[in-house]
């Protein structure tokens, strides 16, 4: 089974069913697939010389049938990030050998000095999607290239805040599988509406937000750039009963919520279900979630390399502050620094086994061989440990360690305890350079609205020495951040995620 193939079988057994609401309104599963035949046509009739072919668009029907057409005209699709530097942009081009990118003429500027064709769907007649009820005419003289499971369905590029991007090569069965695993933990049906807050170019965002979706035959809300109070209007509106997005867009959405609530106490009630992960989850987090949502605020892990999902909990088998127990077909272990197994609740570096791994790394064995092992072990570079449950701790990144005094310390251990504090609205730690102890942690902190910003070296200092007494007790000593900085806000990427390299 391809993703190709699955989708027009969709769409023959679905057809007059919304399956895309977006800006620009619905669309039927029928006139997607017309609408993806039509880019198809496009291809196949323009000067598409390259196997690859790029995708700069907003999440939105556009870029679903862009992403289908292209499969069908037997290419692979790579899902371009808008908000790349043009040098970034450049190197991705170069490296996935594109001659051919599916955009909107929003982005002629972005594209502009690149050595590429753009092909602006905006300014095509009857490439972009007809609205729902106008039926369009049948595209003749396809015949849908519906590939082989083991053929790449997407090349994407994660993202960098300084180094080059890798581009990570995803099969149809790698993806396919992913979905398989992630089905008994979701109970997901084609009576879902699922919202899609994350941007389709993130790997986690596509196989939970058009893969799965389309997968069932459910129905699609996408609202574009993520905007809480646009996201809480979709929610009500369509009566959305799945949601996934990453921790701090969720504590966006509560506060949203609680600002609501003064005239308005019902604008979540059609929600089933909400997951989270791509960062750590805080308890503070999903504590206030509990007081607005009748079913907990489900948290898994994974990766690009993965398809993306690992591990995942259940609303009836939920154990918080955990990423929940593996999928049921791959495997995950725990070693140390020499590849032995640790035994349950110690700490070490996760490895995932199963047909969600990746083919590898786009134009780079080196890499590919150093991540994955000889037997089939992805080395995820995350650290966690399994309990005696088999539910999975994601509790630091190799990368990210702070080494203070030779002792490994994990910044998400210390982000937990402050994200407690009454203040905090958002922290994230990192190892600052110290001539006796090698590093220290350095706390970067947001307050909450209510509460002043330090304007003052004396004001800093005082809420400073406020946190740092909140840790004594629950932190050893040289685990408690020696250097505050307070900001407005924290950097964060375009999936949400805090940039700790930007910090």
């Amino acid at each position: 089974m391809t993703l190709a193939r699955r989708f027009l079988e969709t769409c023959n057994f679905f057809s007059e069913k919304i399956a895309i609401i977006d800006d620009g309104g619905p669309v039927s599963y029928y006139e997607l697939a017309q609408t993806s035949k039509k880019v198809t046509f496009l291809l196949n009739n323009s000067d598409v010389s390259k196997q690859h072919v790029g995708i700069l668009l907003p999440s939105s029907k556009e870029f679903v049938a862009s992403y289908f057409g292209i499969l069908f005209a037997g290419k692979i699709p790579v899902p371009l990030n808008p908000l790349y530097s043009p040098a970034q942009l450049s190197y991705v081009i170069k490296d996935a050998n594109l001659n051919t990118v599916l955009t909107l003429s929003a982005f002629e500027k972005i594209l502009s000095n690149q050595g590429i064709n753009p092909i602006y769907l905006d300014k095509l007649v009857g490439v972009a999607p007809a609205k729902a009820g106008v039926k369009p005419a049948p595209t003749k003289d396809i015949d849908p290239y519906t590939g082989n499971d083991d053929e790449l369905a997407a090349l994407f590029y994660t993202s960098g805040t300084t180094a080059n991007p890798k581009g990570v090569m995803l099969t149809h069965k790698n993806i396919v599988s992913n979905l398989q695993g992630c089905v008994p933990r979701f109970h997901f049906t084609e009576h879902e509406i699922m919202l899609g807050t994350l941007p389709l170019f993130h790997a986690l965002a596509f196989t939970t937000t058009l893969a799965l979706p389309l997968y069932f035959g459910a129905t699609i809300v996408y609202t574009g750039r993520f905007s809480a109070p646009k996201a809480l209007d979709a929610i009500t509106k369509n009566k959305v009963t799945f949601v996934v997005a990453v921790p701090s867009m969720y504590r966006v959405l509560l506060r949203t919520i609680a600002e609501r609530q003064k005239v308005e106490t019902q604008c979540v009630e059609s929600l089933r279900l909400c997951t989270t992960g791509g960062e750590p989850v805080a308890k503070d987090l999903i504590d206030s979630f509990s007081k607005i949502s009748s079913f907990p605020l489900i948290e898994g892990y994974g990766l690009t390399e993965a398809s993306p999902v690992v591990s995942v909990n259940s609303p009836e088998n939920n154990k918080p502050c955990t990423a929940g127990q593996p999928l049921p077909n791959l495997k995950v272990r725990i070693v140390d620094d020499n590849g032995s197994n640790l035994p349950a609740n110690k700490d070490g570096e996760i490895w995932v086994k199963g047909p969600n791994v990746m083919k590898g790394y786009h134009n780079m064995p080196e890499e590919t061989r150093q991540t994955i092992t000889p037997d089939g072990w992805l080395k995820t570079g995350d650290i966690g440990r399994l309990d005696e449950d088999d539910f999975l701790k994601i509790t630091g990144r190799k990368k990210e360690l702070i080494i203070i005094s030779g002792e490994n310390v994990s910044p998400y251990e210390i982000e937990e305890v402050l994200s407690h504090h009454p203040k905090v609205f958002e922290v994230a730690v990192v190892g600052v350079k110290d001539d006796v102890r090698g590093e220290v942690p350095k706390a970067y902190v947001s307050l909450h609205e209510h509460e002043n910003p330090p304007e003052t070296d004396v004001e800093t200092q005082r809420i400073a020495s406020l946190l740092r007494e909140f840790c004594k007790g629950k932190l050893p000593p040289y685990k408690i951040p020696k250097y505050f900085e307070f900001r407005k806000e924290l950097p964060h990427g375009t999936t949400g995620k805090v940039l700790k390299r930007a910090l």
